[in-house]
């Protein structure tokens, strides 16, 4: 088949490292490729050395690609002239949209099968687009049951439940889990308003017991605000801020638990990465996030709340014989979450429209 993704830029974000290696995958299979991106990560503010990166990958992969531009977010016209442009070049069978931005756009294209796949928990558009995207979309996708559920109650097409899954080659096990001291937790992802850091680094002041440290990769707006509050819980000595990590999975097989304090969330790839590498798991019970650890095995889920969060924060940090414990049931269980199941379920999907 000829499938065409479109995703927001070549960012570190979860939706776009899932398309990236949902498309290398599919080209390993004989597929023929072409991802379009909205924004340049220089219009969207995010790190350029990691788009290189990831451009690298696709073109290592024969994936071609091609950009939208930001303009397209105010002038939806230029957008869809832009998508038609890049689809009259490469021909695609499938159109498949990883924002509502791209499934809008897609729906002036001819001679397609078009398919769209919502990444979180919340629309994010007007209810009203949904209705829109119902005259010609062909199906959808949810990466959670949440999510499906979400879709189910605003749009009429077929919605598809497929678990978001990671490329298990750019995971580093950790076979053996010892206890360490200091105790290394680790969160990976955007500095933003979703990923909620500041009830991380209040439930962090609250600790007690034995020696820790909290590195926090990601880059973000909120940088500067996430800082001055360490400084003012003066928990500066247990918080490391690494800023966009580029070798991820070295960083998750050095560390001994991941954590994440989300307000909300869809299916986070990096807690999928972080529990394929084997790392015990405290997330909050937003979206996904509560699936993955209830397949799994492999952590804790609280509500987003301070006290609970202390508590079980508290908890993993000085039960090492508990940590093990969801070491060992990550090592057994996570494979349900390799991107080769993803990929085999999205191909079905393809191949009955």
């Amino acid at each position: 088949m000829r499938i065409l993704h479109i995703i927001s830029s070549a960012a570190a974000g979860g939706a776009e490292v899932y398309a990236r290696d949902l498309s290398i995958e599919m080209a390993k299979r004989g597929h023929e490729v072409f991802i379009v991106f909205l924004d340049r990560a220089s219009e969207a503010g995010r790190d350029l050395s990691f788009e290189s990166s990831f451009l690298n990958q696709l073109q290592e992969h024969n994936i071609e690609f091609g950009f939208i531009g930001q303009k397209a977010r105010k002038n939806p016209l230029l957008g869809v002239l832009s998508l038609r442009n890049l689809v009259k070049k490469f021909k695609p069978d499938v159109v498949h949209s990883h924002l509502y931005y791209g499934a809008v756009f897609a729906l002036f294209l001819t001679g397609v099968k078009r398919v769209y796949t919502h990444h979180n928990i919340r629309l994010r558009a007007n209810k009203h687009i949904y209705k829109l995207l119902d005259l010609r979309m062909d199906a959808y996708i949810g990466i959670c049951d949440a999510c499906k559920r979400l879709l189910e109650g605003v749009t009429k097409g077929p919605v598809h439940h497929i678990d978001n899954g990671v490329d298990e080659s750019r995971i580093v096990k950790k076979v053996q889990y010892i206890e360490s001291d200091p105790v290394k937790l680790v969160f990976v992802g955007r500095l933003s308003e979703q990923k909620n850091i500041r009830l991380l680094l209040e439930a962090v002041a609250r600790v007690k017991g034995h020696n820790f440290l909290v590195m926090i990769a990601g880059e973000g707006a909120f940088l500067p605000e996430l800082k001055a509050l360490a400084e003012s819980l003066d928990i500066t000595s247990k918080v490391r801020f690494l800023g966009n990590v580029i070798d991820v999975k070295s960083l998750l097989n050095e560390s001994d638990v991941f954590v994440m304090s989300s307000a909300w969330e869809g299916l986070p790839i990096a807690q999928i990465e972080a529990t394929l590498a084997g790392l015990p798991v405290l997330v909050t019970n937003v979206g996904g996030c509560s699936e993955i650890v209830t397949s799994v095995g492999n952590g804790v889920v609280v509500e987003v709340d301070l006290e609970e969060y202390s508590s079980a924060l508290e908890t993993l940090v000085n039960d090492y014989p508990l940590r093990l414990q969801f070491h060992e049931n990550a090592m057994k269980n996570s494979w349900i979450y390799s991107i080769t199941t993803s990929v085999d379920k999205h191909l079905d999907v393809y191949r009955s429209l």
